[in-house]
């Protein structure tokens, strides 16, 4: 009887469908990141040259090395801090996830434009991010 029961175990194990891991992490890390103003945490995420844009900064780079866009980011979230950030749409097509929001700081609201690509790894990166006032 145990091993019949090990084995039903085992057998659930390999049929039932995971959470695709990087999807999420990558979503919680740039949810978090946009709502505390963290350009570190969100450049962890970065690919090695992402397309930024954040139009009340005249910023509009189709390919910038991440440690770049990191320091653009810190000086973006000191001017304009969080007060909050919302997702309004995600959604994922082949090797892809892409997410819009609202980023709202001082009586200002910018919408938030990201596009993630998943790696040879397997893991999501993001390519680009736009921040355009509203």
């Amino acid at each position: 009887m145990p091993i019949i029961i090990s084995f039903i175990f085992g057998l659930l194990l390999w049929v039932l469908p995971g959470k695709p891991p990087a999807e999420t992490d990558i979503t919680q890390t740039v949810g978090t990141s946009l709502r505390t103003g963290d350009a570190s945490q969100l450049s962890a995420r970065f690919a090695k040259t992402i397309e930024l844009v954040i139009d009340t900064e005249n910023v509009e780079f189709q390919a910038v090395q991440a440690t770049h866009a990191e320091l653009i980011l810190r000086s973006f979230f000191r001017k304009y801090p969080p007060h909050s950030f919302q997702f309004v749409y995600r959604g994922s097509s082949d090797r892809l996830r892409y997410s819009t929001g609202t980023y709202a700081t001082n009586g200002q609201v910018f919408s938030v434009y990201i596009l993630m690509r998943q790696a040879n790894d397997h893991q999501y990166m993001i390519n680009a991010l736009h921040f355009r006032k509203e």
